[in-house]
Parts: structure tokens; C-alpha cells; sequence
């Protein structure tokens, strides 16, 4: 009995491009983690601006209904959704949404107010939108590469 071998696909012997991935990877990480990061690391000076409305807890509560929705409507629409561009638009809202925060606090001069908070809890819903579409989209991506390509961007 004979075994064709045209069939079975060999796996690469030389993996080109393997490391320039990784640093890829490791800088769409980096990415998300520092668009995340500065908005978690704010709270104490938020604290400050808006005693009265507790924003370490409700700013949480904000993010967690977009980012689930989001990624609720997402997996739903899996299939007809470009994973590319779903990437592509969460980093750019993530810099959008650092970006906003910056100009909202430098605009109002460090003044409170409701009106601001609204603002800020606007940002924080983008941020949850946008953590849906580069999670998901990104460690989808990943998954059908290297471990460690996944490894570096969470």
C-alpha cells in the first residue's frame, strides 16, 4: 500500500519574518495598553476636578456596557466583518480617545463640572468601543499565527 504525500502540507523549515513580527505584535500591545492605562492612571486627578460623582466607579461602569455590546455585535456579525479594518478602527479610536481626553482636560483648564464629566464619560463609552474591536479583532488574528505573537500583545 502506497501513501500520497501530495496532500499533506509541510510546515515551513524557516520561519522568515518571525521576529519583525513580534516587535510588531509587541507594539500594537504596548498600543492598547498605553491608551488604557492613562485612562486608569487619571482617576486620582479626576477625584480632584469631580468629588461629588465618583469617577473611578462610574467610569467603569461606563466602559463595561460598551466594550460588551460592542463585542456582542461584533461576534455576532463575524462573518461579514473585515478583521483588518475592525483593527485598524479600534487603534485609531484608541488614539482618538487619548487624544480627546487631552484636549478636553486642556480646553476646560482643569475645571470640574457636569457638563465636563459627561464629556469624560463620553471618552471612556469610545474607549470601551474600542477595546471590543482590537481585542477581538487582534487576538483572532493572532491566534492562527506564532503563541508568541499572542503572547506580546496581551
Amino acid at each position: 500500500m502506497t501513501i500520497d504525500d501530495s496532500s499533506i502540507i509541510s510546515t515551513p523549515t524557516r520561519q522568515e519574518g518571525k521576529y519583525s513580527g513580534m516587535v510588531v505584535c509587541w507594539i500594537l500591545g504596548l498600543g492598547s495598553l498605553v491608551s488604557w492605562n492613562s485612562m486608569l492612571t487619571i482617576g486620582d486627578y479626576y477625584y480632584q476636578l469631580f468629588p461629588k460623582y465618583h469617577p473611578s466607579r462610574v467610569l467603569t461602569l461606563v466602559y463595561q456596557p460598551f466594550a460588551l455590546a460592542t463585542m456582542a455585535i461584533l461576534v455576532y456579525n463575524e462573518a461579514r466583518i473585515n478583521t483588518r479594518k475592525r483593527n485598524l478602527t479600534g487603534f485609531t479610536l484608541f488614539f482618538l480617545s487619548t487624544f480627546a481626553l487631552l484636549v478636553l482636560d486642556l480646553a476646560t483648564s482643569g475645571a470640574g463640572g457636569l457638563g465636563n464629566y459627561i464629556g469624560i464619560c463620553a471618552i471612556v463609552a469610545a474607549f470601551g468601543v474600542a477595546d471590543a474591536f482590537v481585542e477581538g479583532g487582534m487576538v483572532g488574528d493572532l491566534s492562527f499565527m506564532c503563541p508568541e505573537f499572542i503572547q506580546l500583545m496581551l
